[in-house]
Parts: structure tokens; sequence; C-alpha cells
């Protein structure tokens, strides 16, 4: 029985909170500015980075929702899981309705999930072990 898409998106979102938080805190990078990596940053590695999943997170939502269809589900994507906008703002921003919240958010994960495992992202400790 396979992994069902919604469960490898919350694993998946879960290592990007924690990457995130590490870049732009603990070491004081952002993790989605270049502008802010300084001069040394890349240093040679067989396994990818926290900052590699971070883009590769961003960009299999891109592709999983890039449909005119799901446009409205990417402004939630782009504002909710990857600027981590708390949950009232997002909504209210985005004009949302609890209901249509919990309807766009899985239909997200649903889509995003399937990404993820297209991608072998999931399981993460087989994407941070295996060579790129």
């Amino acid at each position: 029985m396979g992994v069902k898409p919604e469960l490898a998106f919350d694993v998946c979102w879960e290592v990007y909170r924690n990457a995130r938080e590490v870049l732009d805190s603990k070491r004081g990078i952002s993790a989605l500015n270049m502008k802010d990596t300084g001069r040394f940053l890349w240093r040679p590695d067989i396994r990818p980075r926290l900052n590699e999943w971070v883009a590769d997170f961003a960009l299999a939502g891109q592709k999983a929702l890039e449909s005119p269809e799901v446009a409205s589900r990417m402004a939630l994507f782009r504002a909710y899981y990857l600027g981590m906008a708390p949950y009232e703002r997002a909504r209210y921003f985005l004009g949302l309705s609890e209901m249509g919240w919990v309807n766009w958010t899985e239909e997200i994960r649903r889509l995003c999930g399937k990404e993820f495992l297209r991608r072998r992202m999931f399981p993460p400790r087989k994407y941070f072990r295996d060579v790129i």
C-alpha cells in the first residue's frame, strides 16, 4: 500500500518549517533571499542541504499548483505554507471562510503531496541520504 499524498505533504512541510527556522534564526541566513547568503555559503557536499530542501519544497509546490484552475490555491500556498503567515492573517488576506480554507488546504495537500512523492522528497531521510 502506498503513502497517501496528504501524509507526504504533512511530513515534508514539517521538515520545511524546521529548515526555515534553522536557516532564518540560528544561522542568520534568510532561506529565500539569495542576496543575504554572503559570498562563501556554498560548500561541496554529497548530501542536499537544508537550503536545497527549502528550494525544492517551493519548486515542487509551484509545479503542482501551476494550472490556472488552481491559481488561487497557489496564493494560499505561498502565503501560508511558504511564507508561514499566521492562519488568521492568511485567511483574512485571501477572504476565505473556514470551510473554504479547509477545502483549499486539502486540495493543496493532495496535489503537492503527489508532486513530493513523484520527486522522491518523501521520506525526507532518503532525500538527505541520497547522492545528488
